[in-house]
């Protein structure tokens, strides 16, 4: 399988994903399958090409686990935005990559409510939840500290970052 590059240029959600898990999971498969039949198989990367302003949390934590669990090693790059999901979607890179003019965004989690108020409860209770898993994958995998993020969010902002910030909290390991 020689290509192995997939792009998420689209905001995150079930059709942007669906291609790129197809793609990993058929890498996988074919390493795995090449894995059994010659002695010293050595997996190639995947590479992740990344410029999206976001989407889905659900749709986006979908991918995150693909990620995770491939044996191939996933390694984003950021060229353009990482913003919201997409930016834990590139941190959540086997390796993680940036080109010099790149964006980094985070902002605190953000649905749709309507509804009765019964519905908007339990919608504010899903997405503190979800607010939590986001917050957690994100400082598991960077130097970025809880404080830090409870400031924007205390601040109502997004917060956005340069490469060489995102290097210095551990968010990529290289500026390309």
């Amino acid at each position: 399988m020689s290509d192995r590059t997939l792009y998420l240029f689209d905001g995150i959600n079930k059709t942007s994903v669906k291609l790129i898990v197809e793609q990993i999971i058929k890498i996988n498969q074919w390493d795995d399958d090449k894995d059994k039949k010659e002695k010293d198989y050595k997996r190639l990367p995947i590479d992740l090409i990344i410029n999206s302003n976001g989407g889905s949390v659900y749709d986006g934590f979908g991918l995150i686990n693909v990620i995770e669990n491939s044996k191939t090693p996933v390694h984003t790059y950021v060229y353009g935005l990482a913003a919201s999901m997409s930016l834990l979607i590139a941190v959540s890179g086997h390796k993680r990559h940036a080109g010099r003019l790149s964006t980094f965004m985070y902002h605190s989690v953000s649905t749709h409510i309507d509804g009765h108020l019964e519905h908007l409860k339990n919608r504010v209770d899903e997405t503190q939840r979800l607010q939590n898993i986001y917050d957690e994958c994100i400082l598991s995998k960077t130097s970025l500290q809880a404080e830090e993020l409870a400031r924007v969010k205390e601040h109502q902002r997004n917060w956005y970052m340069s490469p060489e910030e995102a290097l210095a909290y551990g968010i990529i390991d290289t500026i390309v």
